[in-house]
């Protein structure tokens, strides 16, 4: 897991939103590129488009899921749905939010609190929390059973 957390800070680090850091953790497991999967969560960051509604870090989660799930198992799209509301109802237990401008405490949409937030190191200070529970998350709720997403 440790691992997992320490490549997803580096890309974050390295300028990749929260979303594209925790599938980007992913990369062996999801057997595409470290390129596709950059440009399939870049529209992610910043709570969705900059919208800051939902999480990067929860949203990179749920696609590494979905990634990860088995569409032709029987019963996969309830324990899909199922996994995903648990994660969501744990991040919100730790977190009290899933919501970016709410997490983060600023509105990014801003030039006055998105200078702010960058002076503050929110993106250090928090981003880099979500994207780790992410992990831990991940780990805890989709692989201790059987190592991996395909059941």
């Amino acid at each position: 897991m440790q691992e997992r957390k320490n490549r997803a800070l580096e890309l974050f680090g390295d300028g990749y939103n929260c979303a594209q850091s925790v599938i980007g953790a992913y990369e062996d497991k999801l057997g595409k590129s470290t390129h596709v999967l950059m440009d399939m969560a870049m529209g992610f960051g910043a709570g969705m488009g900059k919208l800051q509604s939902t999480c990067g870090a929860v949203t990179g989660a749920f696609m590494v899921m979905s990634t990860l799930t088995n569409q032709r198992m029987p019963g996969a799209k309830e324990r899909l749905e199922s996994d995903i509301q648990a994660f969501a109802r744990r991040f919100r237990e730790q977190f009290g939010e899933l919501n970016c401008k709410v997490l983060l405490g600023y509105d990014l949409n801003s030039e006055e609190q998105l200078q702010k937030a960058h002076e503050e190191m929110a993106f250090d200070n928090h981003c880099t929390r979500f994207i780790e529970y992410a992990i831990e998350l991940l780990e805890d709720i989709m692989m201790k059973e059987t190592g991996d997403r395909e059941r």
